[in-house]
């Protein structure tokens, strides 16, 4: 069987010739480039080779110049198979390095294997001696052959230039075409906003997004009222002119992250994500959203010379995990919208009525609380701080607010709020102002004068700027004696900021301010930081004491607490103690003072000065 080597770049060709001729049964062996060719003929001469012209590493010119110079290569056929050469000039260069035959592609396959054929039967026709020749000057033939090799490299590079243009061209084409079928199958066309269909899907997403991590997310129906009678007054034109003003300012009200979809004709829909894990702190995030939307709508329009008002109604539906299909939270939001609708319109609703009734009953209560910083309702009541002897050392003052209708409202229905909406900076500032007006009423009498004021400290108002340059405003003015006001920071305050917590707490206390770390030990406590911080007490968290009889655990927590405090040098007090069992525990485990309602429940200012005085005149009594 016939040994046949084919020497191609293309794998199309390789495989072509290598079907044609092992059909004809010869066996054949494929190389990439002449260097290939050259390993493997010297390895395994064949009886013929076929090799194209213009390929990497080492060309088909180059590879018949080998050739015919290898003594044992040279009396092997050599036929010259290329598309790429196809000028005169360019045969007779390779028939002048020693080419048996020149065939150009493409070529019927009877016409190639005739003559295969003719050039096998053959054999070599006489080699040119291109040693010799170059010897005795004869390097036509050589520069021939790089001229036409420069001719055809820049040939076939500027095909692959305009090729690699035209395709780069193509790409870009059809890129810009499936954008445009990708934007008109998810965009509206007129305000450019989300359709229906990507709306859906980024809902979908929402969804698995709220279930992953348990937060709340909200879906808007927003409708803008009244939108046909602009329609039919002014022409579909004009109310063009309006949806697509109102895109632009409802896109205004978004935050980073929620979706805006225009649903059809008037109906716009938001997708709010990332909201509260707690359902009521994610329904107020939800109004404050509403709220802007409304507003941005109230605004006048200018449509075409002529002045429009509108307003909007929105419909709400929270929702966390996936307990809802999008067509049910749509649906309710709708159901929603058409309750703001009902109820006057240029409003919105929450789909469930008991959120509804929250929220209104939250804003009902801010707007009672600005006025009641107005209209001075709130007092200060005190409760007595003691030691295991009965001694009172101090009180804390503590906030209540005597509603003209409710009557006293306790503060945790009311302080959460404040802190949620800003106004715990005034109620604070009123706290410590009456506590240090109070604090100097006490210092002229000699029962009160030497008793400690415990006042709360938000961290909305310890971080508030003017905090310190208020606080020593006020204890200037008032004059009150060192030592006895005392500030109470939370563990959570005091580690968020532990430099700007050090600075505010020196700066005070350089006017006399001591310190107590309040709750302590229900936060991230870190020893690191509390010899650091400048505090003064140590107060044990009631959830601590109320258990600590009763669970092991806590009774350890509270020596520790105890203990740790103690050598720290600081003060340490209990709250929340309640029973004589509580107060003997501490006793015995050297904590010296104890607040809870064992020794008095919090009192108005009259009550206080009633029991203190009731409490020393049973020590004279006794002495």
């Amino acid at each position: 069987m016939k040994h046949i080597l084919i020497v191609d770049d293309k794998e199309e060709n390789l495989y072509y010739l290598q079907a044609l001729l092992t059909g004809n049964g010869y066996m054949v062996e494929l190389a990439r480039h002449g260097a290939e060719a050259l390993v493997k003929a010297r390895q395994n001469p064949p009886q013929l080779i076929v090799s194209d012209l213009l390929m990497p590493v080492m060309d088909g010119y180059t590879l018949l110049r080998h050739w015919k110079s290898d003594t044992k290569l040279k009396k092997i056929p050599f036929i010259v198979y290329t598309a790429t050469y196809t000028e005169p000039e360019d045969e007779k260069l390779a028939l002048s390095l020693g080419a048996d035959a020149f065939i150009l592609k493409p070529c019927e396959p009877e016409d190639f294997l005739a003559r295969f054929i003719d050039v096998l039967v053959k054999g070599v026709a006489a080699s040119p001696d291109i040693a010799s020749e170059v010897n005795s000057g004869h390097s036509d033939t050589l520069k021939d052959y790089s001229v036409i090799l420069i001719r055809k490299l820049e040939e076939k590079t500027l095909q692959l230039e305009e090729a690699n243009q035209f395709l780069q061209q193509d790409i870009a084409r059809r890129k810009e075409a499936e954008d445009k079928i990708q934007h008109l199958a998810y965009y509206d066309l007129l305000t450019n906003l989300p359709n229906r269909l990507l709306l859906i899907d980024r809902l979908q997403h929402t969804l698995a997004m709220s279930a992953r991590h348990q937060n709340h997310g909200a879906l808007l129906f927003i409708d803008l009222d009244h939108f046909k009678t602009l329609n039919d007054t002014k022409g579909h034109s004009v109310g063009d002119l309006l949806l697509v003003e109102v895109a632009k300012r409802l896109q205004t009200c978004m935050r980073e992250g929620d979706t805006l979809a225009r649903l059809g004709g008037d109906e716009f829909v938001v997708i709010l994500q990332d909201l509260s894990e707690d359902s009521s702190q994610a329904a107020v995030q939800a109004e404050t959203v509403c709220a802007k939307i409304i507003s941005a709508i109230n605004l006048p329009y200018y449509l075409d010379s002529y002045l429009y008002h509108s307003s909007t109604s929105v419909g709400v539906c929270l929702f966390r995990n996936q307990e809802f299909t999008v067509d049910e939270l749509l649906k309710r939001a709708d159901i929603a919208m058409y309750q703001a609708k009902s109820a006057g319109r240029n409003t919105q609703r929450f789909y469930d009525p008991t959120m509804q009734a929250a929220l209104e009953a939250r804003a009902a209560l801010e707007s009672d609380l600005r006025l009641a910083i107005k209209k001075n309702q709130f007092r200060l009541y005190y409760q007595m701080q003691v030691d295991h002897s009965g001694n009172v050392h101090g009180a804390e003052a503590l906030i209540r607010w005597q509603h003209p209708q409710k009557g006293l409202v306790p503060p945790l229905q009311f302080i959460p709020l404040t802190e949620e909406t800003g106004l715990i900076i005034p109620i604070g500032h009123w706290v410590m102002e009456t506590a240090c007006a109070q604090i100097k009423r006490w210092e002229s009498d000699p029962l009160t004068r030497n008793l400690q004021v415990a006042v709360n400290v938000s961290a909305c108002q310890f971080h508030d700027p003017s905090f310190v340059e208020r606080a020593i405003e006020m204890l200037s003015r008032h004059k009150i004696k060192p030592g006895n006001l005392k500030l109470e920071l939370t563990e959570s305050l005091v580690l968020d900021n532990v430099e700007e917590a050090i600075m505010k707490m020196q700066a005070l206390k350089s006017y006399g301010v001591l310190f107590s770390m309040d709750d302590f030990g229900t936060g991230f406590s870190s020893l690191s930081y509390l010899t650091k911080l400048p505090l003064d007490q140590l107060k044990i968290d009631q959830s601590f004491i109320r258990n600590m009889c009763m669970n092991n655990r806590d009774a350890v927590v509270v020596q520790t607490i105890i203990g740790m405090a103690n050598n720290l040098g600081i003060e340490v007090i209990a709250e929340g103690v309640e029973s004589e069992t509580q107060r003997e525990f501490l006793e015995q485990n050297k904590c010296n003072l104890c607040q809870g309602y064992l020794f008095s429940q919090p009192l108005p200012i009259d009550a206080f000065e009633n029991k203190l005085r009731q409490i020393h005149a049973g020590y004279i009594t006794q002495s």
